[in-house]
């Protein structure tokens, strides 16, 4: 009897084998893309901007240290002047903090020129003296604290920083 539940256990285990041989696995990765096809901006290099960023905070009165990245804007028309402005006010609001958190405004800059939700024009002559075909200059985007110093309350502060980069019309 044990023969047979020997010889039982053997054909279950190889027809185990055969199936797992056999066995397919799927992956599914999502792709997306946020297409424009008259201008982007970009890191320096042509990579994509980081989606998150940490502002370090620097205890001792010193606040949120900057954040800078080295950008470039990429154009289809490089003839064309390009304006660019905040979405909306840049600004850190707490979402897990102290009573009496308040929310900590920031500034943005981009080539040493504070933006804000004005639209402020980059000149195309000034913009796309680069040695890459179709890209601007490389230049500095700085994210930092408008009034640096001590935040007074502990937590998790977060924000978005939603810039607008719009190629301007051309001139008849």
């Amino acid at each position: 009897m044990s023969h047979i539940f020997k010889k039982a256990a053997l054909a279950v285990a190889l027809v185990g084998a055969s199936l797992s041989a056999n066995a397919a696995v799927e992956a599914n990765i999502t792709v997306w893309a946020n297409v424009d096809p008259t201008l982007s901006l970009l890191k320096a290099d042509g990579t994509a901007l980081p989606d998150a960023v940490q502002l370090v905070y620097r205890a001792g009165g010193a606040g949120l240290a900057p954040w800078s990245e080295d950008v470039r804007i990429f154009s289809n028309d490089t003839e064309k002047d390009v304006t660019v402005r905040l979405a909306a006010d840049a600004v850190l609001r707490p979402d897990l903090a102290a009573p009496g958190a308040q929310n900590v405004d920031l500034a943005v800059s981009l080539n040493g020129r504070e933006l804000d939700t004005t639209a402020i024009d980059f000149a195309a002559a000034d913009l796309f003296e680069s040695a890459i075909p179709g890209a601007s200059i490389a230049m500095p985007l700085r994210v930092q604290q408008k009034t640096s110093g001590e935040i007074s309350h502990a937590g998790l502060y977060s924000g978005t920083v939603a810039l607008v980069v719009a190629q301007s019309a051309g001139t008849l």
